[in-house]
């Protein structure tokens, strides 16, 4: 019999993550796209902010981001390179909480620049993948720092490992370190994903995106679940339901829902 390409088949499940390379929502995999291709993904992202530094707003107070990502990823022999570009929209009103503030803007967010090797070969059941995102400040980012934009610069280096469950079922594990050019926001992140093909275009994907940041206490962890529906080879859809279990952000959030599709040319 001929022998298989991968022992990671494509499913529905392939698509682009929020860093701009082939992943889950938000983890990145070791799944591979076929070489010498360019694949367009964008994601519509809407939370409402409900606390800072882990301590919930007052009752009067509110606020609401809206985010649209646009990300372009060139696939070639051995890596996938990719851009990420962000647009918020956010309005806060929380007086007592950040000592008079109450504003609303519209622009440009920081921009991701993101590689990952793909040459590794597969093994029995799993395969391993490595690469680097960088966080480039762009347009004003002190506009834009409710939206979660930050003042600095970052270099997340990371390394996953995905893992062939069953014939309908994928694992995945990514760990990584977070390096901010200022020194004060250093942090690790780990993210644990499974996938589930319920049919041949439709996949189920869980995850638990989580950062650590020093001690006491300052990390954030979410939990992530979501559809991808791929009506052909080239083309998907998704919806996702991040829930936060967990936080330490200065815009801090308790629900988020995300809506996209992922293009391949």
């Amino acid at each position: 019999p001929a022998k298989k390409e991968s022992i990671l088949e494509p499913s529905a499940r392939n698509a682009l993550n929020s860093d701009g390379l082939g992943g889950f929502f938000v983890g990145t995999t070791a799944d591979k796209f076929a070489a010498n291709q360019i694949i367009l993904s964008s994601r519509y992202k809407y939370h409402k902010l409900s606390s800072s530094l882990g301590t919930s707003f007052h009752s009067t107070e509110k606020g609401s981001v809206s985010t649209f990502e646009s990300s372009v990823n060139w696939v070639g022999k051995w890596a996938e390179w990719s851009a990420t570009v962000p647009i918020h929209d956010w309005n806060l009103s929380a007086p007592r909480t950040f000592g008079g503030y109450a504003d609303n803007n519209t622009g440009l967010g920081n921009m991701k620049l993101g590689w990952k090797a793909t040459y590794l070969p597969d093994r029995s059941y799993y395969r391993f993948a490595y690469g680097a995102v960088t966080t480039i400040t762009t347009g004003n980012p002190d506009k834009m720092l409710p939206a979660g934009s930050k003042n600095s610069d970052e270099l997340k280096l990371f390394g996953c490992v995905t893992t062939r469950e069953t014939d309908r079922a994928t694992g995945n594990l990514e760990l990584g370190t977070v390096i901010d050019s200022e020194g004060e926001d250093d942090r690790f992140i780990y993210r644990f994903g499974l996938s589930y093909e319920a049919t041949e275009h439709v996949s189920v994907i869980g995850e638990i995106a989580g950062e650590i940041q020093g001690g006491d206490d300052k990390d954030s962890l979410d939990m992530v679940i979501g559809l991808r529906l791929a009506p052909n080879s080239t083309f998907s859809l998704e919806f996702a339901w991040y829930r936060n279990l967990r936080t330490y952000r200065l815009y801090g959030w308790d629900d988020q829902l995300q809506a996209g599709y992922t293009l391949r040319w």
